[in-house]
């Protein structure tokens, strides 16, 4: 059995009546061979697994694992692995789902990374309203410190578990480092990025949950089993009748998913929730993969929202250039305004807009582009572009 999740899918409101995966569960799935064979290896060889298995970071911007590993690996310093369990994101519970659920299959991951990368520690930062993950992963570590390599002087390191109040920007990776060295949870403008300067001021990687479940599969199996298979968890809420988590394929049809889902009536779909522009139905046979996605102008990310038939777009748009205006972290001034602006102008409203209002939208949109320290703002922008023509 090769899956991340012990069973799927995973219907959304069966989340507090889930029964984590002990130890004996999942190495009887093949649990902890992957890390056994990463020690047989050594570091070297596992980064070159990492690397031909051509895994990307699951957390919404798909950038290539290896090439953040490497960077890390060639800083000087004491190194440090973050993971990232934030998962702030509307309509995002894959990653509450798979550290509840399957807490020994994110630990085994997190273990090879921070065999591959020689950390001195990981930091695992969680949401701390994620109480049965929290829960979970507790008794994985318990469980863990029993086994043979547990006390390995070949991993030297710990795995220290920081549940924070979240906040929605704090999903953005110097964000979160910000918190967790004590700060606000702001972004500050790259370089230095992380993998250089991050935690406590040394290099640090930050990965999130559902990449560290995929490292422990590439270890298990091998790359081009991963390539073959190219395993992916898909939250998908909303206008559904079946809202949850579905372990697909890259490459699946986009209309595939809706019919498992329960999708019948869906007038848009936003496939990487708030932060990626929406699919409309003429599109809807398009592969949820990476590369096609990007062509199409959009992207995968923490969640699939369904948008049902019987909704009034205007109303939509609006909910969600509220939520940016809401979450902006108000460090750059231009932001705060912008998402605002925006949230303003596109207020719900009977009649659709003129020809007039929507050019001055979109003039205005355009002007705050690429003003932020971080892609916020330049999200909430390429939102209000690509909503005008649907409201005109």
């Amino acid at each position: 059995m090769h899956q991340m999740l012990p069973q799927s899918p995973i219907a959304k409101q069966d989340l507090s009546r889930i029964i984590p995966e002990t130890l004996e569960q999942y190495r009887d799935r093949g649990g902890y061979q992957g890390l056994l064979r990463a020690i047989d290896l050594g570091p070297q060889a596992v980064r070159a697994q990492i690397r031909e298995s051509e895994l990307r970071g699951r957390g919404g911007a798909a950038f290539p694992t290896y090439l953040k590993w490497q960077a890390l690996v060639d800083a000087t310093g004491d190194k440090y692995l973050v993971v990232n369990g934030a998962e702030g994101e509307p309509g995002a519970f894959k990653d509450r789902f798979l550290m509840t659920a399957a807490p020994h299959q994110v630990l085994e991951g997190i273990q090879i990374s921070g065999f591959a990368l020689g950390v001195k520690d990981v930091i695992f930062y969680i949401n701390d309203q994620f109480q049965e993950a929290i829960t979970a992963l507790n008794g994985a570590l318990a469980e863990m410190a029993s086994m043979q390599w547990a006390g390995d002087s070949r991993l030297g390191f710990s795995v220290t578990l920081v549940p924070e109040s979240h906040v929605y920007i704090a999903g953005e990776e110097t964000a979160l480092i910000s918190v967790l060295n004590g700060g606000p949870a702001q972004p500050w403008r790259k370089p230095p990025y992380p993998t250089t300067q991050g935690y406590q001021g040394q290099p640090t990687a930050v990965n999130n949950v559902e990449t560290m479940a995929h490292v422990a599969l590439v270890l298990r199996n091998s790359p081009e089993w991963y390539k073959a298979y190219r395993p992916a968890l898909f939250s998908v809420d909303g206008d559904v009748a079946r809202p949850g988590v579905y372990e697909l394929p890259l490459g699946t049809s986009l209309q595939d998913l809706l019919t498992q889902a329960g999708g019948d009536d869906i007038q848009r779909v936003l496939p990487g929730g708030y932060s990626m522009p929406w699919i409309e139905p003429e599109d809807y046979q398009i592969a949820l993969d990476y590369s096609v996605l990007k062509e199409h102008g959009s992207g995968l990310g923490a969640s699939i929202i369904c948008i049902g038939g019987f909704r009034d777009l205007s109303i939509v748009v609006n909910e969600i250039m509220t939520f940016f205006a809401r979450e902006t972290c108000g460090k750059c001034p231009l932001c705060a305004r912008g998402t605002k602006m925006l949230a303003e102008m596109l207020t719900p409203r009977g009649s659709l807009l003129t020809p007039g209002e929507a050019e001055q939208i979109v003039l205005k949109a355009q002007k705050y582009r690429h003003k932020g320290i971080c892609t916020y703002m330049d999200t909430a922008v390429h939102m209000a572009e690509m909503a005008v023509p649907s409201l005109t």
